[in-house]
């Protein structure tokens, strides 16, 4: 198989495994968040906030450095799991044991029963970043699709089961567990890596070289996405970390569904032609173009509609939040861009550049909210995606400098789906005001149609060649498919 065709495929499992799973998730926070409420969705989200630093470190750093080593050999997969391993279960015994006097820390006492039912979640991770990252280094994203479905459904029917028969904030708990420990399972039923008894320092060493900057790229990564919710939930409590929490939410589940799949196969494949400068101009300001046009007009849709939709479907305890929701959903856009600038630079092999990036995303990021605090969480939050609209931006200057493709040519793909989003928000706008009166599901789907017609036809006007890229590239997906 070809490598463009190999790519198309593994863009097309990791779109499904995306579908189903953040489908399932987005479904199964809809239903959870309006039985239990702000309060105990955000108490949870703060948990888990807290165990996701942990999972991060054993699950996505130095596992990475095995999709970037051209020659992988057992020793380094084994040693790698054994060291994964034994951090896994040293973790999980930190958190435990830490759990009291983490609570103590933010001065939320309810917070340590949750942590310590959480912290299996970090042995868990650790075992599956292994088979994982093999998987990816392969684009075999059909095996991590299967892995990562079974348990999002097995825990997400598992979690409202519990939820309707009152089980309440451990109903929250249940899902995560069980949700992970199914993937666990699953994906070590689907690897064909089984490790071996032995432990090299030296291939160790070799995967340290890449594995260091994505070590701390977690860590200040960790600050700059993570940090504002650890804050928020300090500063004004768990309901309004749950208003926070669920925006930041949708918008995270609207980045595994239509920008993680590109990120996916977009590093290992420009890992692969990074000497190619020709393909690698082409690969850049495709990926880029059709990442764009496939998520900005859903984050449109959601920050318009979101004043009918969030008591709809969230219920009227969320009502307060919906400000706080639509200003993320304007952050989406810029952030789902900014992960595929960042897979760019990842696969260009320069994580250190990354490192740097976030580390001054992190800093900004606390310091504008402490800032800001005390003008409520609405404007915390506007002043969150304000820093996302200020820095992000900067990267395709990076990728210019690392491939001497202009930041000039880069941006400019950016501007029909600009027209095109803009074109939609305002017709949708005009729809919401002028049916007010109707039913919220009769005015949502109104908005919904005349939008989508107006960001396609504005699209098919501005940007014919963009849409002949993305049939192309759906049309390797066929059997009989051909590659450019």
């Amino acid at each position: 198989m070809t490598t463009s065709r190999k790519a198309a495929h593994g863009m097309m499992w990791s779109t499904i495994e995306r579908a189903t799973t953040q489908g399932t998730s987005f479904i199964v926070i809809l239903l959870l968040a309006r039985l239990l409420g702000p309060h105990s969705y955000g108490l949870v989200a703060w948990a888990a906030t807290i165990a996701l630093l942990g999972q991060m470190l054993l699950g996505e750093t130095f596992s990475q450095a095995l999709i970037q080593e051209r020659n992988l050999a057992p020793e380094h997969t084994s040693s790698l799991f054994w060291l994964l391993f034994a951090a896994g279960i040293g973790a999980t015994a930190a958190l435990f044991g830490f759990a009291y006097g983490i609570s103590a820390l933010f001065a939320e006492k309810s917070l340590a029963p949750i942590l310590r039912a959480l912290s299996p979640l970090l042995f868990l991770t650790a075992l599956q970043a292994v088979p994982n990252a093999l998987f990816r280094r392969d684009l075999n994203f059909k095996s991590i699709a299967t892995a990562s479905t079974f348990g999002t459904m097995t825990g997400g029917i598992l979690g409202v089961a519990l939820a309707f028969s009152g089980f309440g904030i451990w109903s929250l708990v249940a899902n995560l567990l069980a949700q992970n420990l199914i993937v666990t399972v699953t994906v070590w039923r689907k690897t064909s890596f089984r490790p071996q008894l032995n432990f090299s320092f030296p291939h160790l060493r070799q995967l340290w070289a890449y594995g260091q900057y994505t070590f701390l790229h977690r860590i200040v990564a960790f600050a700059a996405n993570q940090g504002p919710r650890l804050l928020i939930g300090y500063i004004f409590g768990p309901a309004a970390l749950g208003m926070f929490g669920l925006g930041l939410r949708v918008v995270e589940i609207l980045y595994q569904l239509l920008t993680l799949p590109a990120v996916n196969v977009l590093t290992p494949l420009i890992a692969g032609i990074r000497e190619d400068r020709r393909r690698l101009e082409t690969v850049i300001l495709s990926a880029t173009q059709l990442a764009a046009m496939a998520s900005v007009p859903i984050y449109v849709v959601l920050a318009v509609t979101a004043p009918v939709a969030v008591p709809l479907f969230f219920g009227v305890r969320w009502v307060t939040g919906i400000p706080v929701v639509q200003l993320l959903c304007i952050y989406g856009v810029v952030g789902s861009c900014g992960l595929i600038w960042q897979a760019i630079i990842s696969g260009l092999g320069r994580p250190d550049i990354m490192l740097k990036a976030t580390t001054v995303a992190a800093i900004v990021n606390v310091s504008i909210i402490a800032l800001t605090a005390r003008w409520g969480l609405a404007a915390a939050a506007g002043a969150f995606v304000a820093r996302g609209y200020l820095t992000l931006p900067f990267m395709p200057l990076v990728i210019a400098r690392l491939t001497g493709l202009s930041a000039a040519k880069q941006y400019k793909v950016y501007a029909p789906v600009a027209a095109a989003a803009l074109t939609m928000a305002l017709s949708m706008q005009v729809s919401t005001a002028s049916l007010a009166t109707l039913p919220a599901l009769a005015i949502l789907g109104v908005c919904c149609l005349v939008g989508a017609v107006g960001y396609l036809l504005t699209l098919y006007l501005t940007a014919k060649p963009a849409m002949r890229v993305g049939l192309s590239f759906l049309s390797h997906l066929r059997p009989g498919g051909t590659v450019a």
